[in-house]
C-alpha cells in the first residue's frame, strides 16, 4: 500500500514503506536557505522499504551555510557504500532526487 509524505510542500507517494522518519516536511524552501538554517541539520528525513533498503536526506554539514541536501539510497545497511549519493541546494532538485532515490531503493 502506498503512503504519502510531504516534502516541502510536494506530495510524493511512497510505496513498500515500513517507517518514515519525516522532518523536513515544514521547510519551505521558497525562503532563503540561510533563514532555514536552524532546521538544516543531518536527519531530515529517512524511509525504510520492506526489502530492508533506505532513502536518507540530510544537510551536511549541519547548521552551515555553505551546506548541501546530500540524498542516500542505501541497500544491504551499506552505508559506506550507497547504491545511489545526490547532492544538491535547489528544493524543486531536492524532489526530483527524492523520487530517483525512492525508485531505486523500492525495488
Amino acid at each position: 500500500m502506498a503512503k504519502e509524505i510531504i516534502v516541502c510542500g510536494a506530495t510524493i507517494k511512497v510505496q513498500n514503506s515500513v517507517s518514515i522518519y519525516n522532518q523536513i516536511t515544514s521547510l519551505n524552501l521558497n525562503q532563503s536557505l540561510s533563514s532555514l538554517i536552524d532546521y538544516l541539520d543531518e536527519d531530515l528525513l529517512q524511509i525504510e522499504f520492506s526489502n530492508g533498503n533506505i532513502v536518507d536526506i540530510g544537510w551536511y554539514p549541519s547548521f552551515d551555510d555553505q551546506g548541501q541536501f546530500v540524498i542516500y539510497a542505501i541497500s544491504d545497511n551499506n552505508w559506506d557504500a550507497p547504491c545511489a549519493k545526490f547532492t544538491t541546494r535547489d528544493g524543486s532538485e531536492l524532489i526530483a532526487l527524492l523520487k530517483q532515490s525512492i525508485a531505486i531503493a523500492s525495488k
